[in-house]
């Protein structure tokens, strides 16, 4: 965070698009035989031997500095949409590719952080461009769903909560059983019974269910209100900047952070059907941890250089 905090944003709108072909062809790596590595029936990771490494991590901000570097080359005018047509076919290629490596929740977070990035632009809604969006969005959800066994299995069991109690619905009982055990204050540090081969991946996914136990509905309230703190913080500073690029960028990052951190409480407290969404600086993952640190680094590079102006 701190050394890509020095560089020049303005660095990332000359290289824009080198910056998102590398990060697509890092997420293609992952198809090559004894290189990319399968884990538990998702083939999403490059496999180094010393280390592993998930390469959509990295074309989260690099999908919208392809995204915003294109849109402020060509100086798209709000009004023109078939302007913006390139970087639609962006998001759909990550999409795409994404497809393959049985990445739901992945292509839904790059779907949200393109379109925060072309709105950002000041791309102008139309009626019959909302119903296309509908339309491509059900139809892209349906895909997904339908061509895949264990998200109708998740689809399911959130809509019956005593189906299968011990398969499908398994995980998200036991976050709930983790949560509610919980209560006022928690159990303590370390005190969590249901990490103990009771909850699957309580240190990633579900890791606020194990938080939530350990340190009650207090510690709760105090997490999520960093995390509005830290997002509306984010947005304060950025709505000051007057360069559209850094805007961009800067607003696709933040959409990121607040994306993910619903998206995961939401799963965690059955909100929402079960889907592998990580929570920023609390989940498992080296990968991802080094990606929102540098993300942080180029949003506090953007409000750098806007007070030095």
């Amino acid at each position: 965070m701190f050394v890509i905090s020095t560089i020049d944003y303005k660095l990332y709108e000359k290289f824009g698009y080198i910056i998102f072909f590398v990060a697509l062809a890092t997420m293609l790596m992952v198809f090559i035989p004894g290189l990319g590595s399968t884990v538990k029936g998702a083939r999403r990771w490059i496999d180094l031997g010393f280390i592993s490494f998930q390469p959509s991590e990295l074309m989260k901000p690099a999908l919208a500095i392809g995204i915003a570097a294109y849109i402020s080359k060509k100086n798209i005018k709000p009004h023109n949409i078939l302007g913006y047509i390139v970087p639609v076919c962006m998001i759909l290629i990550v999409c795409v590719v994404m497809y393959f490596q049985s990445h739901m929740s992945g292509a839904i977070i790059m779907i949200v952080i393109g379109a925060v990035t072309i709105f950002t632009s000041g791309f102008k809604l139309k009626k019959r461009t909302v119903i296309l969006i509908c339309i491509t969005v059900v139809l892209a959800a349906a895909l997904f769903l339908f061509t895949s066994d264990y998200r109708m299995e998740r689809v399911k069991a959130f809509f019956n909560p005593d189906l299968d109690i011990t398969g499908s619905n398994w995980q998200p009982t036991q976050s709930l059983y983790a949560i509610g055990s919980g209560g006022l204050f928690g159990t303590g540090i370390g005190q969590s019974r249901q990490k103990y081969l009771w909850l699957p991946e309580s240190q990633n996914d579900f890791v606020f269910s194990i938080y939530a136990e350990e340190f009650g509905f207090i510690g709760c309230t105090v997490v999520v209100a960093l995390f509005m703190l830290f997002i509306s913080r984010l947005v304060s500073l950025v709505l000051k900047t007057k360069d559209l690029f850094g805007l961009m960028i800067s607003a696709g990052i933040i959409s990121m952070f607040a994306f993910q951190i619903i998206m995961n409480i939401a799963v965690v407290t059955k909100l929402i059907p079960t889907t592998g969404m990580p929570l920023p600086f609390f989940s498992y993952g080296g990968t991802s941890l080094l990606i929102n640190l540098a993300s942080i680094g180029i949003v506090l590079n953007v409000t750098r250089q806007r007070r030095a102006s």
